[in-house]
C-alpha cells in the first residue's frame, strides 16, 4: 500500500540534487541571514513547510536541524512547528506510522483555546488524513478530513477548506466514485479565492483526471494544462511531475503519441528537479512502459522493464560502465515483473512468461518476510522519537530550575531586613484568614449542593415510584372496589388482577432498587436486565420478543442513566405489546462508539393508534433529556414502529 512513497531505488549510487526555485532560495537565504535562535527556527520552519517540493535528504536535514534549535527554545508554538517538519519529513520517506505518531502526540498539547494555534492543528491533522489515506485507510482518511471540513467552515478557513475537499474528491476518484469525486472538486474549487489559491493546481489536474475516467478527454487535456500551468506559475514541481503523468496517459488514449512523448520527458525533467535520477519514480517507470506497449512498441516496453531489473553488487561494476545501476529491492523490482508478465504474455513469448511468474512468487514471498521486519523497524522508529522527546522535555525542565533558582535568590534579597519580614508576616496573617474565610464560604456552598442534590434525587425516586407503581396501586383500588360492589361471588378475575398487579409493583421496586444499589452499571448487566424484563412480560402476551446484543465496548453507566434507559425500554415495549398489534418485537443493543438501542415492531404504526401523544411518550422524551440520551421515533401506517436511542459513550 506505500509502495507509491517507495519512489527512490536506494540501492543505487548518486547524490540527490536539491530542488532549487526561487521561493525555497529566498527561504535558504532567510536561514542563513538568522540572527538567534528563534528568527532561525522560524525560517527553517518555513522553508520546510513547501515539504513535497523539497529533496528528500534536505528535508531531513533540516527537520533536524529544526528540533535541535527547538530544543533550545522557549516558545511553545515553535516547538510543536518543529515536530510538523518532523511529521512531514517521515511522510516524505512513506514512514506514515511515524508521521501519525508524532502529529497524535502533538495534537494532545495544542490549546484549541488559543486562535495562535488554529493553522497548526488544521495543519497536523492534515498529515494524519494523508497518512491514511497513503495506506489505503480511506475511512480513517475521510473521518478525519469531514472533521476538518466542518471545523474549518465555522472560522471560514478556505484554505483548509479547499485543500481537504481536495483530497476527500481525490479518495473518490480512486475508488472510482465518479460522483461523489466530483462534488468534492466542485466544493474545492469553489473555496478558491483570489488571495488563496495554494491548492489550485491539485484542484484543476484531479478534474482532469475526473474527465479522463469519464471519456471526456478534450475536457481532461483543458483543465490538465491549467493545472500544469498554475502549478509552473507557483513552483509546484511535484504536481507539474503528477499532471504530466496523467497528461501523457489522455494523449495516448487519443493517439497523439508525439504529444504522449513530450509529457513523458517533461514529467522526467521535474523529477530531475528533486531527484538525481529523473527516473527514479516507480510509477513514472511503468507509465512509460505502459506508453510504449500501447503504441505498439511492445518490445520496447518488455526491453523498458528488464532495464530496470539489473541486480548484483553495486560496489562490483564493471569499469567503463558508470551508468550502470542496480535494483536489489523487492519492493521496487515487483511491479517490473507484473508489467513482465502481462507484455510477455501478449507477446506470445510463453517461455520468459513463465519465468517472470516464477520470479514474481519468489518476490512476494520475500515482500512477506520483509514486511514483519518492517513492523520491527517501525516500533524502533517510535522508540527513538520518544527518547528525543524525553531528551526536549528534560532540557526544558533544565531551564525551569534555572528560572526558578534566579527569582528564588531575588526573592531573598527583596526579603532581607526585619522591617520587611514583619511586613510579609502581616500580609500571610491577612491571607490566611482570607483563606479561612474562602473555605468557609466553600464548605457552605458544598453543603448546599449536597441538599440540593438530595432533593433533586428524592424528588426523582418519588416520580419515578409514582409513575410505576402508582398505576398499579391505581390498580389494585379499583379493583378491591368491583370485588366491593360485586360480592366475592365472580371474583376470581379481580383476584387474578390483584395478584398480577402486586407482582408487577414488586419487579418494578425490584428493577429500581437494582439500579439504585450500583453506582455503576454495565451495558452487559443493563442488557441482561432487560432480556430478562422481555421473558417476563412475554409469557403474557402472544407477541414474540427478540433481543440481539452487539457489544463490543462493554462500558459503565451512572446509576441514572442506565435506570432512565431502562425505563424508556419497558414504555417502549408496553406500548408495542399493547398497541401496535405486532406479531414480532425486535431489540437491538449495540455498543461500540455510540450506545445504540433499537426497538422495532412490525404492527400498524403510529399513525393508526389512539394515543400517539399520550404521557408515556411524553415521559420516554423527558427521561431522554434528562439522561442526553437522542431520542427518535419512525412510524408509517402499515409498516410498524421504530423507537431509537442514540448516546455517546463517555
Amino acid at each position: 500500500m506505500r509502495i507509491i512513497f517507495l519512489i527512490l531505488c536506494f540501492l543505487v549510487f548518486g547524490i540527490p540534487a536539491y530542488l532549487q526555485t526561487t521561493k525555497l532560495d529566498s527561504l535558504r537565504v532567510a536561514i542563513d541571514k538568522a540572527r538567534d535562535g528563534d528568527e532561525k527556527l522560524s525560517a527553517v520552519i518555513a522553508y520546510c513547510e513547501d515539504y513535497a517540493n523539497i529533496n528528500q535528504d534536505s528535508l531531513e536535514k533540516f527537520a533536524y536541524v529544526a528540533l535541535d534549535l527547538a530544543s533550545r527554545s522557549n516558545d511553545k508554538r515553535l516547538k510543536v512547528l518543529s515536530q510538523l517538519t518532523l511529521a512531514q519529513d517521515y511522510m516524505k520517506w512513506g514512514w506514515t506510522d511515524s508521521a501519525r505518531y508524532v502529529v497524535e502526540h502533538e495534537l494532545k498539547k495544542i490549546p484549541l483555546s488559543d486562535a495562535g494555534f488554529k493553522e497548526i492543528y488544521y495543519r497536523l491533522k492534515n498529515i494524519k488524513a494523508l497518512s491514511f489515506a497513503a495506506e489505503g485507510r480511506f475511512e480513517e482518511s475521510l473521518k478525519i478530513l469531514f472533521e476538518l471540513v466542518s471545523e474549518s467552515s465555522k472560522y471560514h478557513d478556505s484554505l483548509i477548506m479547499a485543500s481537504s475537499s481536495d483530497l476527500i474528491g481525490k479518495i473518490a476518484l480512486s475508488r472510482n466514485e465518479l460522483g461523489v469525486a466530483r462534488k468534492w472538486n466542485d466544493k474545492a474549487l469553489s473555496y478558491i479565492t483570489p488571495t488563496n489559491s495554494k491548492s489550485l493546481g491539485s484542484i484543476l489536474i484531479n478534474r482532469g483526471q475526473l474527465y479522463y475516467n469519464e471519456k471526456k478527454l478534450d475536457s481532461a487535456l483543458y483543465f490538465l494544462n491549467e493545472g500544469l500551468n498554475f502549478s509552473k506559475k507557483n513552483e509546484q514541481v511535484d504536481l507539474l511531475a503528477r499532471g504530466y503523468r496523467y497528461q501523457s496517459v489522455v494523449y495516448t488514449a487519443t493517439q497523439q503519441l508525439d504529444e504522449a512523448e513530450m509529457a513523458l520527458k517533461n514529467m522526467q525533467e521535474a523529477r530531475s528537479k528533486m531527484y538525481s535520477r529523473p527516473d527514479a519514480v516507480i510509477d513514472d517507470n511503468i507509465q512509460i512502459a505502459e506508453f510504449y506497449a500501447q503504441t505498439g512498441q511492445l518490445k520496447k516496453a518488455i526491453d523498458y522493464c528488464w532495464s530496470k531489473l539489473g541486480s548484483g553488487n553495486i560496489y562490483n561494476k564493471q569499469q567503463g560502465d558508470p551508468a550502470q545501476t542496480f535494483n536489489n529491492d523487492p519492493a521496487t523490482r515487483l511491479p517490473f515483473y507484473l508489467a513482465l508478465a502481462r507484455y510477455l504474455k501478449e507477446d506470445k513469448d510463453y517461455p520468459a512468461y513463465q519465468k517472470v511468474l516464477e520470479e514474481i512468487i519468489v518476490l512476494k514471498d520475500t515482500l512477506n518476510q520483509i514486511n514483519k521486519a518492517e513492523v520491527i523497524a517501525e516500533l524502533q522508529t517510535k522508540y527513538d522519537v520518544k527518547q528525543k522527546e524525553n531528551t526536549i522535555i528534560s532540557q526544558e525542565l533544565k531551564i525551569t530550575r534555572k528560572n526558578y533558582l534566579i527569582y528564588g535568590s531575588l526573592a531573598l534579597f527583596t526579603l532581607a531586613g526585619i522591617i520587611v519580614w514583619m511586613w510579609l508576616r502581616n500580609i500571610r496573617t491577612k491571607q490566611r484568614i482570607k483563606m479561612q474565610h474562602t473555605i468557609d464560604e466553600a464548605r457552605k456552598l458544598s453543603a448546599q449542593s449536597i441538599l440540593d442534590a438530595e432533593e433533586n434525587e428524592r424528588k426523582r425516586i418519588a416520580a419515578d415510584l409514582h409513575d410505576n407503581i402508582g398505576a398499579y396501586a391505581t390498580a389494585i383500588s379499583a379493583d378491591v372496589e368491583k370485588i366491593k360492589s360485586k360480592g366475592f361471588a365472580n371474583s376470581d378475575n379481580q383476584l387474578q388482577n390483584l395478584q398480577q398487579h402486586s407482582q408487577n409493583i414488586m419487579n418494578s421496586l425490584r428493577d429500581t432498587i437494582w439500579i439504585l444499589n450500583r453506582e455503576h452499571i454495565t451495558i452487559t448487566s443493563l442488557s441482561d436486565r432487560i432480556k430478562n424484563y422481555t421473558l417476563k412480560i412475554g409469557q403474557s402476551y402472544d407477541q414474540q420478543i427478540e433481543v440481539e446484543e452487539t457489544i463490543t465496548n462493554d462500558i459503565r453507566l451512572g446509576s441514572q442513566k442506565a435506570l432512565n434507559i431502562f425505563r424508556i425500554v419497558q414504555e417502549a415495549i408496553h406500548n408495542a405489546l399493547k398497541h401496535s398489534q405486532a406479531k414480532n418485537i425486535h431489540i437491538s443493543i449495540d455498543s461500540n462508539e455510540l450506545l445504540k438501542i433499537n426497538i422495532r415492531d412490525n404492527g400498524i404504526g403510529m399513525a393508526m393508534r389512539k394515543e400517539t401523544a399520550g404521557n408515556g411518550l411524553r415521559n420516554m422524551q423527558a427521561r431522554a433529556k434528562d439522561a442526553g440520551i437522542q431520542l427518535s421515533i419512525l412510524s408509517s401506517p402499515g409498516k410498524g414502529t421504530l423507537l431509537e436511542m442514540v448516546s455517546t459513550i463517555n
